[in-house]
């Protein structure tokens, strides 16, 4: 019996011109609330950009894994934040002061994102395809916020061997592919996984009784945590490898109308 379903939002929601079927979304609420099961937004992107992409109507219907699993909502109802401290700070200062010149770099807080002035407009613009609080700062140690994530930017489809590197050289952290192009740096052993893992214990649902979807390497844990879980046509091949299928891709709708589907079995 399928109690949960969490989506990844970029590359498995959302298409590649960052959009969705907004009537198939609208099926999927209806039957979710019909059948009893909760709707989760696992996703590495920013609370607040979480939130604009969805309908007011069904926000308090909706559940929310942001920040790769530090930040849990029920709507606009905190249920968990886990922030770094003092000292993952410094280590993440560390792999700023050693990369941050030839990888652009965000820092991602409670109450917003933040990038260096020193990138410039055009990143500043590209980056608010996927933040909504978003500020642009002098240096990272002026920042007055709780701490979730730092991502470093990448290539193309170097994301992953990237991510490979830098948890060699800086292992009191986690890193994963957030993207092909973005290396996400949290908590050790933060995950989505850890976000679905709070929802289950608070709600009694057992992971078996759990459906993922995703692509990239930060779907990884919560993959293998469900289950069930399908990976996209698109998706990394860390994902593929830990997703029991794949799907078509995110241009097909392929996560919607398998969610329809299983929904509609119930």
């Amino acid at each position: 019996m399928i109690k949960l379903i969490a989506t990844d939002m970029d590359g498995t929601w959302l298409n590649s011109k960052k959009e969705y079927d907004l009537d198939k979304f609208k099926q999927i609420m209806d039957l979710a609330r019909e059948k009893g099961v909760k709707f989760v937004i696992a996703s590495g992107n920013q609370y607040e950009n979480l939130v604009t992409r969805f309908p007011k109507e069904y926000l308090s219907q909706l559940y929310f894994v942001a920040e790769n699993g530090a930040y849990v909502l029920k709507g606009r109802e905190i249920l968990n934040i886990v922030d770094l401290n003092s000292d993952e700070l410094a280590t993440i200062h560390e792999i700023k002061e050693k990369y941050g010149q030839d990888h652009p770099t965000v820092l991602a807080g409670v109450n917003s994102a933040y990038t260096l002035q020193s990138y410039g407009e055009e990143f500043y613009n590209y980056l608010r395809l996927f933040y909504q609080e978003l500020k642009a700062v002098d240096d990272y140690e002026s920042v007055k916020d709780r701490i979730f994530k730092f991502t470093v930017v990448t290539g193309e489809r170097e994301s992953s061997a990237f991510a490979q590197q830098l948890k060699r050289e800086f292992p009191s952290l986690d890193m994963v592919a957030g993207s092909d192009s973005a290396v996400d740096i949290s908590k050790l052993g933060m995950n989505k996984a850890v976000g679905l893992k709070l929802l289950g214990k608070r709600y009694g649902i057992p992971a078996d009784e759990m459906v993922a979807f995703g692509d990239g390497g930060n779907d990884v844990a919560m993959l293998q945590y469900v289950g069930q879980s399908y990976a996209t046509a698109t998706a990394l091949p860390e994902a593929k490898r830990a997703a029991n299928g794949i799907i078509g891709s995110s241009d097909e709708s392929a996560v919607q109308d398998r969610v329809l589907d299983l929904l509609k079995k119930l």
